[in-house]
């Protein structure tokens, strides 16, 4: 009984450490940067401050094509500072009047990080049970020839 136990709260414990994902598309609002030479800001640091907030709302680098993607979550004024190591940057000022909606949600059930972790415990608890009757009939072997 407390192999079952111990068994079902390695179980329980297997499915907390499952990172779980959800995919959706919804439309993002998108800055694009570059200098008047043509030449990328890719990879430069920005941060985002929503309207009337002092910390910032979202923190990183641009993407490989020199843009800052961020899906606003209030209406008003948004500022935008992107800066590169080298001092050149810039604060960029974006107005939103309207609230993005979701067109699709993809969340995969997580029932089968559940199963699979289930079965590793069966194949375990099947293995150990195979190697305990291959010792036990070897021990009653050694006992009948003596």
């Amino acid at each position: 009984m407390r192999i079952v136990l111990t068994l079902f709260l390695l179980l329980i414990n297997l499915s907390a450490h499952n990172l779980q994902h959800k995919v959706w598309h919804e439309e993002a609002t998108v800055l694009a940067f570059s200098f008047a030479s043509n030449d990328d800001f890719s990879y430069e640091s920005y941060e985002i401050y929503a309207p009337n907030r002092e910390a910032p709302y979202q923190v990183g680098r641009t993407d490989a094509h020199s843009r800052v993607l961020f899906l606003p979550d209030s209406k008003g004024l948004w500022k935008i500072k992107v800066f590169s190591e080298d001092g050149h940057g810039k604060i960029v000022e974006v107005e939103v009047n309207s609230l993005n909606k979701i067109t699709e949600v993809s969340n995969p059930q997580n029932s089968m990080a559940f199963l699979k972790g289930l079965a590793g415990i069966i194949i375990l608890f099947i293995i150990f049970t195979v190697i305990y009757k291959i010792k036990k009939g070897k021990n009653e072997e050694n006992i009948d020839s003596k």
